[in-house]
């Protein structure tokens, strides 16, 4: 619905809506001026038979570790660095490369916005 409203205001028919998780990566599309309904689906690899926004899933989120393998194959998860410690520029301890630490290298994530590739200490608030 997000996509949905800011493909309206941006007056764009056609985008694809991205949710980038820890440990999965979402995708939707926004098609002339409409949201991909689907009837039929899966939950947890049980069958959803209501009306419900197509949405793909891949298991490969911020924070899935990345190896390369021998033949210089990349696999990244499902293995997570999780919240704690996290990926490597969070600087809390994680020692694992993860999608995160990729875009962060590459310069698709600004280190000064993004927390500075630091954990900002007043986040989560207390009693979370």
């Amino acid at each position: 619905m997000a996509a949905l409203n800011l493909s309206r205001e941006l007056r764009l028919a056609n985008i694809v809506g991205v949710d980038m998780g820890g440990t999965s990566y979402d995708v939707s599309l926004v098609r002339n001026d409409r949201i991909e309904v689907v009837t039929q689906g899966e939950i947890d690899r049980l069958p959803v038979r209501v009306p419900m926004v197509e949405i793909r899933t891949i298991g490969t989120g911020g924070g899935s570790i990345a190896r390369v393998l021998p033949g210089r194959q990349i696999k990244v998860g499902p293995e997570s660095a999780g919240a704690r410690p996290g990926p490597v520029c969070y600087g809390r301890g994680g020692t694992e490369p993860t999608g995160t630490d990729a875009n962060l290298a590459l310069g698709r994530l600004d280190a000064a916005y993004f927390l500075g590739g630091r954990w900002n200490s007043t986040y989560p608030p207390r009693g979370r």
